[in-house]
């Protein structure tokens, strides 16, 4: 299968080095704007055909698949060619700055019967397919909170809304583990801001809460699931064991909250893995699966468009100084 990858910065060299180590692939094209980004690509790959437009790269005849890593108000009208020309495409989150370009992009991939695979990379590690399994037991019982907190230690982003560039990966695991849209979203500030805070409803009850900070002095990770009598917590800053369950201690126990920084995670007993495969290794699998069998992935095109929704509702709440704002369907 030969792979075009459309954008050679951070992100995109590392999936071009992940597609690259594929069986049975071949990277022959890369795109970017940059000169000193296009020596870098023939250093790497010297047999691919390397050019400074997206729009070279989605009339390559032999292309069988474009790889989209470019910022995110270029998605929409990248993808579309791509799909337009007939190609299969991976497209780094988010799939589009709305859910109506969301929608026609997933609308245009099944009239070209052509797949929309959306960067949705966590969703496909091995630890939260341990916790979607480990909440299908019937003792975990039905999920009644969220709490996620992801911190960077790094500086905003002036392309890209917190929501976009952080709380969508959040939101995707959350969409993956869940199985349901919230019914309405709130949040604390101005899209803007270096931090927020995201409530979320849903019709069963769930209440869910994510904290994104961009610029904080440590880097966090951390997700906890609870249900009337167990919690799952996830910390993905840790090296091994990652995945921790706790009993509450008597019927009627409040939820435990592990979010904040500090707590005693170490009380839980570890969920061993039995897999520890890279995580984007899993997804880039996952994606050349599905082309050459025509199942359907987790992070497809509907995903990206009940996140879309989400974020639209997310940036409507800010406008509206936090008020609860109904989630489009």
């Amino acid at each position: 299968m030969r792979i075009g990858i459309i954008g050679f910065g951070y992100w995109g060299t590392i999936l071009a080095r992940c597609f690259a180590r594929a069986p049975h692939v071949e990277i022959c094209c890369i795109a970017d704007i940059a000169p000193e980004r296009l020596v870098e690509a023939r250093r790497q790959f010297a047999n691919a055909v390397l050019t400074s437009t997206s729009a070279e790269a989605v009339d390559m005849e032999d292309a069988d698949v474009l790889v989209i890593a470019t910022p995110s108000n270029t998605h929409h009208e990248i993808a579309k060619a791509a799909l337009e020309a007939g190609k299969h495409v991976w497209i780094e989150k988010p799939v589009a700055e709305t859910a109506e370009q969301a929608t026609a992009l997933v609308l245009l991939a099944q009239e070209r019967k052509r797949l929309l695979f959306i960067d949705h990379t966590h969703i496909y590690s091995d630890s939260i397919r341990l916790i979607k399994q480990m909440m299908a037991e019937k003792d975990f019982g039905e999920m009644q909170r969220y709490h996620s907190v992801r911190i960077n230690n790094g500086r905003a982003r002036k392309d890209s809304s917190i929501f976009h560039d952080l709380a969508v990966h959040d939101l995707a695991i959350l969409d993956f583990l869940v199985g349901e849209g919230p019914l309405a979203v709130a949040v604390t500030g101005q899209a803007e801001d270096e931090e927020q805070h995201i409530a979320l409803t849903y019709s069963s009850g769930l209440k869910a809460e994510i904290r994104v900070n961009w610029c904080a002095p440590d880097r966090v990770r951390r997700i906890t699931i609870s249900s009337h009598d167990q919690s799952i917590e996830f910390d993905d800053t840790q090296l091994r064991d990652k995945v921790r369950i706790h009993q509450h201690l008597s019927p009627g126990a409040p939820a435990i909250n592990f979010g904040d920084i500090g707590s005693g995670r170490h009380n839980g007993s570890v969920l061993p893995l039995e897999s520890t495969t890279e995580t984007l290794a899993n997804a880039v699998e996952n994606f050349l699966h599905c082309i050459r069998t025509g199942e359907r992935p987790a992070s497809d095109g509907w995903q990206g468009v009940r996140l879309a929704a989400i974020l639209d509702a997310c940036l409507c709440s800010a406008k509206g100084v936090g008020q609860w704002t109904e989630v489009g369907r």
